[in-house]
């Protein structure tokens, strides 16, 4: 697993959280996740410490860093 794509969505799916539900969590819309997701575009600083921060428990647990 070395995409942040497919970080992303293991993390999410291990919270059991929809695209929708994580976006909200950090204030985008499902489509910016859906993007993020499908690797079409990439998070902004401010959006990835939010990630880093909203999925820190899981980075941990599962030793994954999303960058």
């Amino acid at each position: 697993m070395e995409l942040f794509r497919d970080k992303l969505k293991h993390c999410r799916h291990i919270k059991g959280w929809t695209q929708e539900q994580l976006a909200r969590n950090i204030g985008v819309s499902w489509n910016t996740v859906q993007r993020w997701e499908s690797g079409k575009t990439s998070p902004s600083p401010l959006a990835m410490e939010k990630l880093q921060d909203l999925l820190k428990d899981v980075l941990e647990r599962e030793q994954l860093k999303l960058l």
